[in-house]
């Protein structure tokens, strides 16, 4: 596997523009405590946030991802080659999974394809509409393991991915997820993804430098 440089340690080293020609990655603690939904109180939990110049780099930050996925790396390869990636229609956007075993969960993002979104659709509507859609499959996951974990399920070895996920409704004999549960854990999610996004984001976006003071 290629080397991947950790986003937040090379911000603090130096001050010069992060090559857009490797992964960056920031490991970013997520927690809170919804204490109103006795399945779900507290969760804490860490997530990888990744960001490529291409679909092929989100098989740079972890093992296993073709695995989980279901998308396999030659074919992606393949594809790019041949010229399929553009920034107004790349292979794979963003992606939200497990990795390592099952141990680890991502968000990754194509920085190209989201720069493409933000020269179409403007800025912040094309901040907003990936980050928000990429972290509802991402809570998703969070409160899934979290669940499952507290059922006594293995996360280490990826055996919560293929148990049955808890469901999100208004009926608490049916769903261990409420909507109001679920909305919370997603608002807190994107806030604390948020500015390690747009620091990734800056480096394919060049006027968002001054909004996040790199």
């Amino acid at each position: 596997m290629k080397s991947v440089k950790l986003f937040e340690e090379f911000v603090s080293s130096t001050k010069e523009p992060v090559p857009i020609t490797e992964t960056v990655t920031a490991k970013v603690n997520v927690s809170f405590d919804i204490d109103w939904n006795d399945s779900i109180g507290k969760v804490k939990d860490t997530i990888t946030l990744a960001m490529s110049p291409n679909s092929a780099g989100i098989y740079t930050i972890g093992t296993d991802i073709e695995k989980f996925t279901g998308v396999p790396e030659e074919d992606i390869k393949r594809d790019i080659a041949a010229g399929k990636e553009k920034p107004d229609d790349a292979l794979i956007f963003g992606m939200s999974n497990a990795m390592n075993g099952g141990k680890d969960i991502y968000l990754w993002i194509n920085g190209t394809r989201l720069a493409g979104a933000a020269k179409k659709d403007g800025l912040w509507p094309a901040l907003f509409e990936i980050l928000s859609h990429e972290c509802v499959h991402l809570t998703r996951q969070i409160l899934t393991r979290n669940i499952l974990g507290k059922k006594g399920v293995k996360i280490e070895n990826g055996d919560w991915v293929s148990e049955t996920w808890p469901t999100i409704g208004d009926d608490p004999k049916v769903n261990l997820i409420d909507e109001e549960a679920y909305a919370t854990a997603v608002g807190i999610v994107v806030q604390k993804l948020t500015p390690h996004f747009l620091k990734m984001a800056s480096n394919y976006i060049p006027e968002l430098k001054t909004v996040v003071g790199i």
